[in-house]
């Protein structure tokens, strides 16, 4: 199979037969499911080597997996810095060398920040293309699972094996997959990416913005050409999907059990399903039609160019001891809920380091169902850059 002896760890709101499925959660604590979720059995049969399960943040719902009963992610890079989340250790699994490739979920960033913040690619797909089946959901609409790795070759030999229609999926797309590996390699030369500098290159790392233009430029020595756009008020995209549509979601699923076991509960969650419980129905309704109409705005942004390129997060893993969580669910998943809004397929890859030694990333998003697009310009980079080669240096023990 395509993943052959290839080790691969599951975020623990994953349903692997024979493991717990907690999501980070002590009420989840003895939940063992009868069966595979659907890409796990996919993933078996592609012979993969599944090596355990990851931590999470709490009920897969927070961007800085400080996990209340399971014990806090740690970034391989620095013990002192967030592992970004939800799928904290997802991405410090493959960061530490513990398996070659983890399979992440995201609704709002949650594969693209730790793999930011651990200097990995991680892929959130188009809606739709991989099944959901046997996850634990946050928002049903905007979930999605997908891998995460060092090398934009085994994430995209990963979605290859993971991508497809499942019946039992309301949201699964019945649309071929592309076989992505036979064009991985091909030239990029003539393709065009998109870039808007508003906003998106504002109050970010300078660092970061160092490294992004020098990504630019290597782009350009590669033939692909850069193009200037302005996508309009995306600043609003957190504000729809992440504080309205998601937290509104995630409260309602919970509504009955908090009311029965509330002290089970993380602080962190309850602040966030209180906001939730307290989004009236017309800010729903006005957060959907703001989505929608974004979707429609995005249509001949799609057709001009091949991806877009922005930062992933606006810096590198901050210290625990030096954020506040209520900065830190704005903060962090600043910039992962626009292409979250657009269902739209996206890509966070290493872009260079701090002068700390921490690593920076940028995302590539395209086209609903155009993975393949992200995944050759991610590729395409990797061959011409060493960031993702680079391993953290482990304290003594």
């Amino acid at each position: 199979g395509l993943l052959g002896g290839v080790t691969v760890s599951l975020k623990d709101n994953i349903d692997w037969v024979g493991t717990p499925t907690t999501a980070a959660s002590i009420i989840l604590k003895n939940n063992r499911p009868l069966h595979n979720a659907f890409i796990v059995d996919r993933l078996l049969k592609a012979g993969s080597v599944l090596t355990g399960k990851a931590n999470l943040h709490e009920w897969v719902f927070g961007p800085t997996s400080q996990s209340l009963h399971f014990g806090p992610v740690k970034n391989p890079w620095n013990l002192k810095c967030f592992a970004g989340g939800s799928s904290g250790g997802s991405g410090a699994s493959v960061a530490a060398g513990m398996s070659v490739v983890s399979i992440g979920s995201d609704t709002a960033g949650s594969i693209r920040i730790p793999a930011a913040f651990n200097g990995l690619a991680g892929l959130r797909p188009t809606i739709g293309r991989i099944s959901r089946s046997g996850s634990v959901a946050v928002s049903a609409r905007f979930d999605s699972l997908g891998p995460l790795a060092r090398r934009v070759s085994d994430v995209a030999r990963t979605f290859e094996v993971i991508a497809g229609h499942d019946p039992s999926d309301a949201y699964s797309i019945d649309r071929p997959v592309p076989p992505v590996m036979r064009r991985l390699n091909d030239p990029v030369k003539g393709m065009r990416i998109g870039v808007m500098k508003r906003w998106f290159f504002d109050d970010i790392h300078p660092d970061l913005k160092l490294s992004l233009e020098k990504a630019i430029n290597i782009y350009r020595e590669l033939g692909v050409d850069i193009v200037d756009v302005d996508l309009g008020d995306v600043e609003n995209a957190q504000q729809m999907l992440g504080f309205r549509i998601i937290l509104a979601d995630a409260y309602a699923m919970h509504e009955k059990q908090l009311a029965l076991r509330r002290n089970d509960y993380g602080q962190d969650l309850l602040i966030r399903y209180d906001i939730g419980k307290n989004v009236t129905g017309a800010q729903y309704a006005e957060a959907l039609r703001w989505i929608e109409n974004f979707q429609v705005r995005l249509e001949p942004v799609w057709r001009s160019v091949d991806a877009m390129l922005h930062p992933t997060v606006p810096f590198p893993a901050p210290e625990v001891a030096g954020m506040d969580y209520s900065n830190a669910i704005r903060a962090i998943p600043k910039f992962t809920c626009v292409f979250a809004a657009a269902g739209a397929p996206a890509l966070a890859l290493p872009c260079g380091f701090t002068q700390n030694d921490m690593p920076l990333s940028m995302e590539l998003a395209a086209a609903p169902f155009y993975e393949e697009n992200v995944l050759r310009l991610g590729h395409a980079f990797q061959q011409v850059t060493n960031h993702h080669l680079r391993e953290p240096v482990f304290p003594a023990c």
